[in-house]
């Protein structure tokens, strides 16, 4: 007979206050086969150790993170399972054209562009149920029946770690949710996981050392492109793969080592809107593992926010630095959005992305953006309000702070850039 307090314990199991990371069930096929999986693994140890440090976390909060760190290695180990056992992928092509990369700062608009340029039938970009949860054996986009199911079981794991609704909706009208996501989820299974670390440190350096040492994992694009063929191994796209995410401007060599076809787009926005919204929404994903009453958790989070910015801004600039003084098709395959320009015009934007690299329209393209653009009018999820005056920087600091990225881009701090594509 099942008791009241059985029922409540099967529907609330007990939070956890640690777990063992192993890889008793990573084949030694696997581990001969792709050699950074000890790398993957101390680098979740770090993180548990670091959760399991911070005095600012609740026991939810701690709860959520280590379920998380968890479920990523496992990711990662079914992923190098099957890989190990199907290596033929390994020898099979990835389209000649690609992938098409949407980089740039975070707030730049990269949702909405890789949901525009997902509207093409003829490529192909990540679904949420390819990268999250239940992901081996990969399948096509086509079997319905199987996303469904993958996707209940993400709903269902995200009851697991007790992710309220009204938090839920909070962080879509901060960042909205859409089936097609950005691939720093696959990033994440290679512990490449600077967001995360924001919310599992309780310590900031003014150096930024915490970021640095996530910056130098170098392994984590070949898991990247590991994944990447694996799914390309089922459903391969006509044309090309469209991917996005702000963290691929810290490793813009490494994804040219990875990718040598790929085409960069670099989304730009203005400063004192990009700087505010980053602070509000890393508080909003940070706040589901503190105390929000915390301000020394958010003072914490507000500056790695801004030292995440920083370098963001100094690895675009440095490679773009660098690009501008090259001549050959490395700095042809790239391309800058103004994010006013974006959401002005959203199709003709992308018309001019597919312009410049020669793709192939199409009218059944274009009128798939239009019912995207109509079904996902921009404040769907919620609206997401923030100020400038919450990141501790005048209008003046900005200026100066990020000069090299103004002058760069010639634009102001605080307008969007004048000519997308003009240098």
């Amino acid at each position: 007979m099942t008791t009241t307090s059985d029922q409540a314990t099967m529907e609330h199991p007990p939070l956890l206050d640690d777990i063992i990371l192993h890889e008793n069930d990573l084949t030694e096929e696997a581990k001969s086969c792709f050699g950074y999986h000890s790398k993957i693994l101390h680098a979740f140890e770090l993180y548990r150790r670091s959760i399991l440090c911070n005095e600012h976390m609740t026991c939810l909060g701690r709860h959520r993170a280590l379920t998380e760190i968890g479920k990523l290695h496992t990711n990662c180990k079914e992923v190098l399972n099957y890989m190990a056992e199907h290596s033929e992928i390994l020898s099979g092509n990835l389209p000649p054209f690609g992938p098409l990369i949407i980089c740039g700062l975070p707030r730049t608009g990269s949702t909405l562009l890789q949901n525009l340029l997902a509207c093409d039938p003829d490529c192909r970009s990540p679904l949420i149920t390819d990268m999250c949860v239940d992901i081996v054996p990969p399948i096509s986009r086509s079997n319905s029946v199987e996303h469904e199911k993958r996707m209940d079981a993400r709903i269902s794991y995200f009851g697991q770690i007790a992710l309220f609704e009204a938090e839920a909706k909070h962080i879509f009208a901060c960042h909205p949710y859409f089936p097609i996501d950005e691939d720093y989820y696959i990033l994440r299974q290679a512990s490449f996981l600077p967001f995360f670390t924001m919310i599992t440190s309780d310590q900031v350096s003014d150096d930024g050392t915490w970021l640095l040492e996530e910056l130098n994992k170098d392994y984590v694009y070949d898991y990247h492109e590991l994944f990447l063929r694996m799914l390309n191994s089922v459903d391969a796209p006509r044309s090309h793969w469209v991917l996005k995410t702000p963290v691929h401007s810290f490793k813009l060599d490494a994804i040219l080592q990875h990718y040598p076809n790929a085409a960069i787009v670099m989304t730009h926005r203005r400063l004192d809107e990009v700087l505010p919204s980053s602070c509000s929404l890393a508080w909003s994903l940070g706040s589901v593992h503190l105390d929000k009453r915390d301000a020394a958790s958010r003072n914490t989070i507000k500056k790695q926010t801004l030292q995440f910015i920083d370098k963001a801004i100094e690895c675009t600039v440095d490679f773009r630095t660098r690009l501008d003084r090259m001549r050959d098709a490395k700095r042809k395959n790239l391309f800058d959005v103004a994010y006013n320009d974006l959401m002005e015009q959203p199709i003709v934007t992308v018309r001019r992305i597919y312009d410049y690299f020669g793709l192939r329209w199409s009218d059944e393209f274009e009128r798939a953006m239009q019912i995207w653009l109509c079904n996902n009018p921009q404040g769907k999820q919620g609206r997401h309000s923030y100020s400038l005056k919450e990141c501790d920087l005048t209008r003046e600091d900005i200026e100066t702070r990020y000069a090299d990225y103004i002058n760069l881009f010639q634009c102001s701090a605080f307008t969007d850039i004048a000519s997308a594509n003009s240098l």
